[in-house]
Order: C-alpha cells, then structure tokens, then sequence
C-alpha cells in the first residue's frame, strides 16, 4: 500500500504534463529560417534575451526609421497581390554589432520576408546591449510594416514600406 500511493502520483503528474499534439494550419505559421552566420561559428558566446541596455541602431528609432524608409524595397509580387502587414523579425545583435541569424516569426510572403530580412541584413553595426558593463550578444525582436498607399491597414508602430502604384 506504501508504494502503490506514490506510484499513484507520479503517473497521475505524468498524465497532466503529457502534451497534446500540435497541428500546423498551414505553412504561414512554420517560421522560416535564414542564417548570416554559419552554425557554430559562435559557439561558446552566451546570447541573452533579457538585458541592462537593449541593443540600439545607430541614431536611434529615428534614424532606424529613416533607414527602413530609404532601403526597404516594396516587392513587385506584394503589390502586385496587394499583400500588407508585419514581418516579425528575431535577430541577435552580437558584441561587435553585426546582426545575425535572422528568423523569420511571422511573414506575409510575396517577397516582403525576404525583403525584410536583406534589410536588416545590410544594416550598419548596432550599438551592442551591455549586461553589468560588458557588450553582449542579445536576442532581439522587430516588426517591418509593409503597407499599399490607399489601403486601410493601420499598423501598431513602426515605420512603414509604402507601394504606390
């Protein structure tokens, strides 16, 4: 009897932490992923998600801003399409400020991914994040907004690649 109660909790704490199975609806919602650096390459550098000083582009949000609106291309296949919204982007910012292993979270296809990850690509250096006073890798989140002039897509923040046709 001693041994049979415990058995009893065990398996029924197995049995409620069992997972489900996941079903993916469609391809849209399988993140895609492009590496800038080869595997490895980095390997024994601690990445933090979390930091003191979060990793900033040169100049600020403005100048990231003015960025976006000189370099990111509206994709001739999104206008033609009419396909709008957010790419969200996760990215590391390394010590040195170079942006690596870009993935894609969430897309909208037609060129606009792609287009959004050569953005952040050919970026200048970032000002890496510092944790207790030295530069860190940080793991980075952000949206690109792509929008068709006219259109009623009104996004959160951000600046915005706009198609005029």
């Amino acid at each position: 009897m001693k041994k049979i109660f415990p058995m009893l909790i065990i398996s029924l704490f197995l049995f409620a932490c069992a997972e489900d199975d996941v079903f993916v609806e469609s391809l849209d919602q399988v993140a895609s992923v492009v590496t800038a650096v080869p595997e490895g390459e980095r390997s024994g550098d601690e990445v933090f998600m979390v930091v003191e000083e979060k990793p900033e582009f040169p100049g600020g949000k403005e100048a990231f801003t003015k960025f976006q609106l000189t370099n990111l291309k509206y994709p001739k296949e999104a206008i033609t399409s009419n396909a709008e919204g957010k790419v969200v982007l996760n990215f590391i910012v390394t010590k040195e400020g170079k942006v690596e292993d870009i993935i894609v979270m969430r897309g909208i296809g037609y060129g606009c991914d792609e287009e959004a990850v050569k953005l952040m690509l050919n970026s200048p250096d970032w000002k890496p994040g510092k944790q207790r006073g030295r530069l860190v890798n940080t793991r980075m989140t952000m949206a690109i907004n792509f929008k068709l002039a006219g259109s009623d897509y009104k996004p959160a923040e951000g600046a915005v690649a706009v198609a005029y046709n």
